[in-house]
This record gives C-alpha cells, sequence and structure tokens, in this order.
C-alpha cells in the first residue's frame, strides 16, 4: 500500500511539474509575440512609439508659413525697350536710355527713400531679354543689363539726390531673368519687342 501511494504521489507531482512548464511556455509564447508585435508596431510609425513634446505641443508658428502671409505688396513698373534700351547684343546703355534714367530715377528714389506710412522694403531692377540666342548667354546679358542701370541710376542719385543715395544703394538690385516671362502677341507667338524689356519691381513692407 505504501509502495502504491508513493508511486500515485510522483504521479501527481509529475503530472503537476508537466502543466507548470505547459502554462510558462504558453505565457512565454504570448509574451514573445506581443514584444514582436510592439517592435513592429514602433518601426512602422516611429514618431508614435517614441513621442515627443511636440506631438502634443502646438506650435506656436508653422514650419512652413503661407507665401502669401508673408511675402511684401509689389508695385510692378514696365519701362519698354523704347526708353531703356542698349547697343545690340551689349550692356552699354544708348543716349535715349541715359536721358530717361536722368529724369526717373530721382523721382523713384525719393518715393522709395522718404518715410512714410508703409515702408519700402526693396527696389528690383530686372532685366529681360527675347528668345534669340543661346539661353545662358541670354541670361548673362540680361545680368549685365540690369546692372548697367542700377550703376547708372546711382550716378544720377548721387548727382541730383544725395540725401538719398545710401537709402537706394541699400535697397536697390539688380537681377537678370534672360528669356523668362515671355511676352506673347495675339496668336500665342513670342512678341520680341516687348519681351525686351527691363522692370522696376517695390516691394513694400508688410504691414
Amino acid at each position: 500500500m505504501f509502495a502504491q501511494d508513493s508511486r500515485d504521489g510522483s504521479a501527481v507531482v509529475t503530472s503537476g511539474v508537466a502543466d507548470l512548464m505547459t502554462s510558462l511556455a504558453v505565457i512565454f509564447i504570448l509574451l514573445l509575440v506581443a514584444y514582436m508585435t510592439r517592435v513592429e508596431g514602433g518601426n512602422a510609425d516611429p514618431a508614435k512609439s517614441r513621442g515627443t513634446p511636440t506631438d502634443i505641443t502646438p506650435r506656436r508658428d508653422p514650419i512652413h508659413p503661407p507665401l502669401e502671409a508673408t511675402r511684401p505688396n509689389i508695385h510692378t513698373i514696365t519701362v519698354p525697350d523704347t526708353a531703356i534700351n542698349f547697343e545690340f547684343g551689349k550692356s552699354t546703355l544708348l543716349p535715349a536710355a541715359d536721358t530717361f534714367l536722368s529724369e526717373a530715377m530721382p523721382h523713384h528714389a525719393s518715393l522709395i527713400c522718404t518715410p512714410g506710412e508703409q515702408e519700402v522694403e526693396a527696389f528690383v531692377i530686372e532685366g529681360y531679354t527675347d528668345d534669340l540666342g543661346d539661353d545662358i548667354r541670354n541670361l548673362r546679358l540680361s545680368q549685365e543689363r540690369s546692372f548697367a542701370v542700377l550703376a547708372k541710376s546711382l550716378e544720377v542719385i548721387r548727382e541730383k539726390l544725395p540725401w538719398a543715395y545710401e537709402c537706394f544703394l541699400q535697397k536697390a538690385t539688380a537681377n537678370g531673368r534672360g528669356k523668362q516671362n515671355l511676352l506673347r502677341n495675339d496668336a500665342g507667338q513670342p512678341d520680341r519687342d516687348k519681351s525686351r524689356r527691363v522692370i522696376f519691381k517695390i516691394h513694400m513692407r508688410p504691414t
């Protein structure tokens, strides 16, 4: 009887240990699956898994604010080729252009540099060519021409409106645009005469 009871007790213990080991194995597998699921979820969306203060705290300023909110008002003055003209293929101003700039630039400088309700942020001189010739050469030529206009303008202002010279020097820039923004006729073809032009852009500081 004693031997029989010992065998029965051993069987019960062995069975209990087996059940315990099986339960531990199941728990281990469940934990492993849960861990793998969490890791995969973190790899799929690192921002959610890590979490940073910016996830819950709104930013005061957007990273990329709308352009409309930061761009100043721009007033454009297009000067035709007949008023500011150059030697063919060069950046040398012709006498008619010298006369025009001598008369017009003191007026523009006075408007730009006189304190007012809305301050002028920049005065940009842009030069354009037609679509004939090499693009790179046209770009270089337009830059040289716009700079020639700026240099002549500074010369005129220093002579006729000296109090505005430093102000105009700080705010004026010259940009060459080559054949960009070609003007076209009613048939949709490039209008070369009108495309060769100089544009003054007055940038007003946002209020």
